[in-house]
C-alpha cells in the first residue's frame, strides 16, 4: 500500500462516521473507558485529516455524500455530552445541595435552636 493510498484509508470520511457512531454509543453506555478510547481514536483521525494532503475534486467528491451524515453524528454526540453535563451537574447539587455545605461558621442554613439552653 503506497503512502498516499494509506493515508487516504485512515482519513475516509467513513470512517470518521464509524468513529463518530462508536463514540456516541459509549456515551450512551455511559462506559468512561469505551468513551475515552473512542475519544483518543477520534481525536488521531482528525489529526489524520489535518496531515493529509488535499486531492483535488476526488477528496471532496468523496466528503459531499457523507457531509449531512457527519453534522448530524457532531450534532447529536454534542447534545448527549451537553446532557450528560447537566445530568452530572443535577447529581453533584443534590449530592452536595446547598443546606449541606459548611462555610466559615459552620453548617450553613442550621436549624438555629427553639428555645435557648437556660430556659424551662
Amino acid at each position: 500500500m503506497t503512502d498516499g493510498a494509506r493515508r487516504s484509508s485512515q482519513t475516509s470520511p467513513a470512517d470518521g462516521l464509524a468513529l463518530l457512531e462508536e463514540q456516541r454509543q459509549a456515551m450512551l453506555a455511559r462506559d468512561a473507558d469505551r468513551l475515552e478510547a473512542a475519544n483518543a481514536r477520534l481525536s488521531a483521525w482528525i489529526a489524520a485529516c489535518r496531515q493529509a494532503p488535499v486531492e483535488g475534486a476526488g477528496a471532496a467528491a468523496e466528503l459531499a455524500p457523507l457531509r449531512p451524515q457527519l453534522g448530524a453524528a457532531l450534532e447529536a454526540n454534542a447534545l448527549l455530552a451537553q446532557r450528560a453535563a447537566q445530568q452530572a451537574l443535577r447529581a453533584f447539587d443534590a449530592l452536595v445541595a446547598p443546606e449541606h455545605t459548611y462555610t466559615d461558621r459552620g453548617l450553613a442554613r442550621a436549624n438555629a435552636p427553639r428555645r435557648g439552653a437556660f430556659s424551662a
